[in-house]
């Protein structure tokens, strides 16, 4: 009997503890409160389309969000933009993707079918609102609120205005919204043109020149097309496809001279700083006295960019500069690597050989010194016919070949500019079809030698490569091994 009661009891027991949960449930509800687990983390997923229109059919967009508001309007056929900057290009990426996304929308998860609190999922004060007008018969409009991000990874809570039904969509079907207007301007300044068709076959991604002027140096830097490459028997030592002809005439590294010939392709900057500025303001970012003035002469069209003053980020730190293109009334804000114009120096992106002019292209070779003069004259143009002719007889070619290797050597180790009307103690003459190369080699201080390349002082190299220049010269006379070290 005693036991019995003890199970009626127990039995009791878990009746009133389950009453007291289904109470505890039914005053969460009717509260309007989710219960903190499912607040948290949607569980159940319900995929499906909420509404799906044509981006052709869309006829504005208004946008409000942290960093104002703006509307994205069509104009014509296929065409939309930022009235605010309808003078400018835009960025078709960006409106597409913001087509897109404002055209059709997916509900990954249902957070809420009746949220009485909005606030809980971010909405009662929403990140971003969008409202959609379409050009359909019913002239259709969407307002989306968005709200905060949902703990469930990669997903944002939504509702349509007016209603409390909360969605849970992936964060990057609207993060498009979260942009200030400057997003949809076109950010890229400069891209080659294109072939009309397989039958053109212009390179209109051809540089003819590029021309740096900066206000840290006293010279322009002047890159030019190596038009040797245009000639099939004019071979060169290097690959490069330009030269350096100021501040002194050198060949380019091909692998660090890259940046520089090719990073204005597709350039684009990280920012907007003022669209349609006054002068005042270009004043302000220093473009009225211009830290550096990049000319590119292309054969698809020309580019000039002008670079003022640098740009400080929210931590103190230069990261880039404000800069304009012509034609394009804009300031922009590029990152520091991107405009490597602005950095760059000389021997940075040149080969340390004064001359690469390739052996099997010479017609003359001469060495002199104040005492003496070697004149070579060169035949053939490939190794099959090569040969040289020195004091009216043959000369051994392979003999011949070492020394001009050497003298490839001859180091631009330093930039060294300053005038100087001494007299050569070496000086080398080389003639191919291009014409002649004269480099003079004058003893200095510390050890060095000035070389002056076609009457213009261009580098120094130490004194010990134009003792061993001299000496080889009398050894390849007489016979004798070269050396090759100095």
């Amino acid at each position: 009997m005693k036991s019995n009661i003890k199970l009626l009891i127990a039995a009791a027991v878990i009746v009133v503890l389950l009453v007291a949960a289904v109470v505890v449930l039914t005053a969460t509800k009717d509260s309007g409160e989710e219960p903190a687990e499912t607040t948290a983390a949607v569980t159940e997923p319900l995929s499906r389309l909420l509404y799906e229109k044509s981006p052709d059919s869309v006829e504005n967009i208004h946008i409000r969000n942290e960093t104002g508001e703006y509307d994205i309007k069509k104009y014509g056929e296929g065409q939309w933009l930022v009235p605010d900057f309808a003078v400018h290009n835009h960025s078709k990426a960006a409106l597409d993707d913001a087509l897109s996304h404002a055209a059709s929308v997916t509900s990954r998860q249902v957070a809420s079918e009746d949220a009485q609190d909005l606030s809980v999922y971010g909405l009662a004060a929403p990140k971003a609102e969008v409202t959609v007008t379409f050009g359909d018969s019913a002239k259709t409009v969407k307002k989306m609120l968005i709200g905060a991000e949902s703990p469930s990874p990669g997903l944002s809570y939504i509702c349509f205005d007016g209603e409390k039904k909360v969605y849970a969509v992936n964060t990057s079907d609207i993060d498009v919204f979260f942009n200030d207007r400057f997003y949809f301007v076109a950010k890229t300044v400069y891209q080659a043109k294109q072939p009309a068709d397989e039958n053109d076959k212009t390179e209109y991604d051809k540089i003819n020149t590029i021309n740096i002027t900066r206000k840290d140096i006293d010279y322009d830097i002047v890159l030019e097309y190596d038009k040797r490459h245009d000639f099939d028997e004019m071979l060169t030592a290097n690959s490069s496809t330009h030269v350096m002809t100021s501040p002194v005439q050198l060949d380019l590294n091909p692998d660090a001279a890259r940046d520089v010939l090719s990073k204005v392709f597709g350039l684009t900057a990280s920012e907007i700083a003022v669209t349609s500025p006054s002068e005042e303001a270009k004043a302000q970012y220093g473009l009225d006295d211009p830290f550096a003035v990049i000319d590119f002469d292309i054969v698809g069209g020309n580019c000039r960019l002008t670079v003022g003053k640098e740009y400080i980020n929210e931590e103190g730190q230069k990261t880039g500069y404000f800069a304009m293109a012509d034609g394009i009334d804009i300031i922009y804000v590029f990152n520091t690597e991107d405009l490597p114009w602005v950095t760059v120096m000389p021997m940075d992106i040149t080969m340390t050989m004064i001359t690469s002019n390739y052996i099997y292209t010479l017609k003359s070779f001469e060495v002199s010194t104040p005492s003496v003069t070697r004149h070579f004259d060169i035949k053939g143009d490939n190794a099959d016919n090569f040969g040289v002719i020195y004091e009216n007889s043959e000369f051994d070619p392979d003999s011949f070949k070492s020394f001009y290797q050497l003298f490839l050597k001859a180091p631009a180790e330093e930039l060294y500019l300053e005038p100087t009307d001494k007299p050569a103690d070496i000086t080398v003459s080389v003639t191919n079809d291009f014409g002649t190369q004269v480099v003079e080699f004058i003893r200095s201080d510390n050890r060095m030698s000035v070389i002056r390349v076609n009457g213009n002082v261009s580098f120094r190299c130490r004194t010990a490569y134009t003792d061993r220049l001299e000496e080889n010269t009398e050894r390849l006379i007489k016979g004798e091994k070269l050396i090759d070290t100095w």
